[in-house]
């Protein structure tokens, strides 16, 4: 009979493998824990740290705002004049020169035409003959109208004798003294002599049509050449050259001795005290203030107030887009401002009082400018931050910050991508 060799497993020894691989299990996790700690602290050093020693700061205060359209615009006077030559002539002397404030009535340039001279002495001849026409068509007319009043007059006389020779015809017909034959011819004698009559007061008033339309011919005629001659002598007194207007010499286009054309320019003067600004906003934001509305122009660091005066009813296309032409009306004096110069406009909109802001500095021009280090004792936060509008060297807060706040205003390059820094108290001043 055979028995197995080994009858019973050994409790023991099972319990004894299961120990080792316990222990074999945490060794191994313990070598895995070292080997990723020793990376960890190998790739990933530990946070950087910056210590800021010399900065600029400023405090958080309150100031008003005003929201503005801020446009560039040209400086247009209302009224521009071109004075031009009232006839081919030669300039023979220049009293002005440009720039030149003038007022009205002040002789600006001399010239002289002979055509026009010669053209006066033509108009003054023919007007002399044309008198003379007249004078001699009014004696002919009367001597004629004479003649022809006379005929009816004596149609008239020999109608009345025919008329009473025909009354005592037909008397003597009816007592029997003359024939029938008598009577017939005084009839015929009478209505001859109407017809005669009628003949000459025909002719009388033909003639007195006649006459009427020749003198009124006349009359326009010599109407004509004295209104010619009076236009070339005012021609010849504009020779000499004045001011129509009280303004400014913008531009001289001759010289001495210089031949003109007639209609040429001559000079160009501006009435400077009704100037404005002219500019232009987009569709949109002319639906944001309306006529009489604030604004203010500038020019180099002087800013001078003004006011909506006028807003197109339609926009035009610019390479800009739609545009819309607006005028400013200057408040101080315009003759102050050079016509035609660029101005830059501001138009306000609204007012933003007791605002948040900081004075501007290289610390917006660093990053995106959306965040700002508030000192925080002896470090500084970075805070995210909302600025809004600009009034002169200081920038609105809209978010971010609070009244007071100490916020660095030197430039953020170095340290940016951190969110707190070291600072040192003593490093520090105030702006």
């Amino acid at each position: 009979m055979t028995e197995p060799i080994i009858i019973n497993k050994p409790k023991k020894r099972r319990k004894q493998t299961r120990t080792k691989s316990l222990g074999l299990y945490i060794f191994t996790v313990v070598i895995m824990a070292g080997i990723v700690f020793a990376a960890y602290r190998y790739f990933f050093p530990k946070e950087e740290e910056f210590v800021l020693n010399f900065y600029t700061y400023a405090e958080v205060g309150t100031m008003d705002f005003i929201d503005r359209i801020t446009t560039g615009g040209t400086v247009t006077p209302e009224q521009v004049i071109e004075i031009k030559a009232p006839a081919l002539a030669n300039v023979i002397k220049i009293l002005v020169a440009e720039g030149d404030d003038v007022n009205e009535g002040t002789p600006l340039l001399q010239l002289y035409s002979q055509n026009l001279y010669d053209a006066q002495a033509k108009a003054l001849a023919d007007l002399e003959a044309s008198r003379q026409a007249l004078v001699q068509l009014l004696d002919d007319q009367a001597y004629e109208l004479i003649t022809v009043q006379e005929k009816v007059a004596k149609a008239q006389q020999d109608l009345n004798t025919k008329q009473a020779n025909y009354e005592l015809q037909a008397m003597l017909y009816e007592y029997g003294a003359v024939a029938k034959v008598n009577l017939d011819e005084a009839a015929q004698a009478v209505t001859a002599a109407q017809q005669s009559l009628r003949a000459a007061e025909r002719e009388l008033a033909t003639t007195i049509r006649t006459q009427e339309n020749a003198l009124k011919q006349a009359e326009k005629n010599v109407a004509e050449f004295e209104a010619e001659l009076e236009s070339l002598t005012e021609k010849i007194a504009s020779l000499v050259v004045t001011a129509p207007i009280s303004g400014r010499i913008l531009n001289l286009n001759t010289k001495i001795d210089a031949e003109v054309q007639e209609a040429s320019v001559l000079l160009t003067i501006a009435d400077l005290t009704t100037q404005f600004v002219k500019c232009q906003v987009s569709v949109s934001q002319a639906e944001r203030f309306s006529v009489g509305s604030p604004a203010e122009i500038v020019i180099g660091q002087n800013r001078f107030p003004a006011v909506v005066t006028y807003i197109a009813p339609k926009a035009q296309q610019t390479q800009d887009g739609a545009m819309v032409d607006v005028y400013l009306q200057l408040e101080t004096n315009p003759s102050l401002f050079r016509p035609y110069s660029s101005v830059t406009a501001n138009i306000h909109l609204g007012i933003y009082r007791n605002s948040l802001y900081l004075p501007r500095g290289t610390y917006l021009t660093s990053g995106q400018q959306l965040f700002v280090y508030v000192i925080e004792g002896n470090k500084a936060v970075r805070r995210d931050v909302r600025f809004g509008l600009i009034e002169g060297n200081n920038i609105q807060i809209l978010s971010g910050l609070e009244l007071g706040d100490k916020v660095i205003t030197n430039s953020y390059d170095q340290f940016r991508h951190l969110d707190e820094i070291e600072i040192l108290p003593e490093g520090g001043r105030a702006l």
